[in-house]
């Protein structure tokens, strides 16, 4: 049982405390000191550091592939530049989406749940006009896409699904589809309003035009894959500059061994469609270059050398005669 105080000690207790002079106790021995944080029930940060880590990775490896996948199709240069990646309520995020856009759901499969992948009307819009055989012009007013841009935008969003596919295919095998596209963010709801979403912001470069792609995930769809994250990010190593130095080496070696096609090219012509349509074996097309003119050789479709037309033996041939700088 417990010491009962007298009334002396009791006194001597209450002035103590009253006098400012009463201590708390300290911890006991081994014992470590409590660590606090603000937390915000409204606002729950699910994804450690680690597994942010290991996402950005993975989204920057996607926004590469994206990248690659593109160009020929709309045959300019395209950059896709990763910008931000945050943490946010559902909601917030439907609200932060202009009016009209251009949205995909997306099935996660084999994951649980669907995802959204936006792309706004700066990147939209210069791509229909691409592949519809324009310079990739922004428009000044931005409107609802027609059925036609809309089969063009779903050509698009299963390019960049299948990006999504490779740069994921360590960590899971997606089998993602297009389930529905629309244009008002109000009326799709994948998860609750409260519920959070991974925010993924990109910067898209095409041509001389930028425009902007957003992948939003509910959390709860990466719930099952974050626990693997966040060990891939802690078992990460850096690579030392000696196996730098043998990958380069490698990579020099095996592009040497590839093939690119080497193309002479004597001149150019430009026709109307109704001549190119009436053109016969026999026909003889004027080219826009003399016949002392150096012709161009291009590698890869891309000019680098010039040369004058020649044979060597019983086959035709070309003398590279100078070099043609980027």
């Amino acid at each position: 049982m417990a010491d009962i105080l007298s009334q002396d000690e009791v006194d001597l207790l209450l002035s103590t405390v009253s006098k400012g002079e009463a201590e708390a106790p300290g911890p006991e021995a081994g014992a470590e000191a409590a660590h606090l944080a603000t937390y915000d029930f409204r606002r729950p940060e699910r994804v450690s550091k680690d597994q942010l880590k290991g996402l950005q990775s993975l989204f920057e490896a996607f926004g590469r592939e994206v990248s690659i996948a593109l160009p020929p199709f709309l045959r300019t240069v395209v950059r896709t530049d990763l910008v931000s990646i945050d943490q946010l309520t559902y909601d917030e995020f439907v609200l932060s989406v202009a009016r009209p856009t251009s949205l995909a759901i997306v099935n996660m499969a084999p994951l649980e749940g669907k995802a959204i992948i936006e792309l706004n009307p700066g990147m939209v819009f210069p791509i229909v006009d691409r592949v519809l055989g324009g310079k990739g012009m922004a428009l000044s007013q931005t409107r609802e896409l027609t059925e036609i841009e809309n089969r063009i935008v779903h050509r698009i969003m299963l390019m960049i699904l299948d990006c999504l596919k490779r740069s994921w295919d360590q960590l899971v095998d997606f089998k993602t589809s297009v389930v529905a596209q629309e244009s008002d963010p109000l009326i799709v709801q994948i998860v609750a309003g409260s519920e959070m979403v991974l925010l993924v912001g990109y910067e898209v470069h095409i041509g001389e035009v930028v425009g902007n792609m957003n992948v939003c995930i509910p959390l709860a769809v990466l719930g099952p894959i974050l626990d693997q994250l966040s060990r891939q990010a802690h078992f990460t190593r850096k690579t030392s500059p000696e196996a730098l130095a043998r990958n380069r080496v490698q990579i020099e070696r095996s592009l040497r061994k590839v093939l690119a096609p080497v193309d002479a090219v004597l001149g150019h012509a430009r026709l109307p469609l109704q001549e190119i349509a009436r053109l016969q074996i026999g026909d003889i097309v004027q080219l826009d270059s003399e016949v002392n003119d150096p012709i161009v050789i291009e590698v890869g479709g891309i000019p680098r050398f010039k040369a004058q037309p020649g044979r060597r033996r019983e086959q035709s041939a070309v003398l590279l005669t100078a070099l043609l700088r980027d």
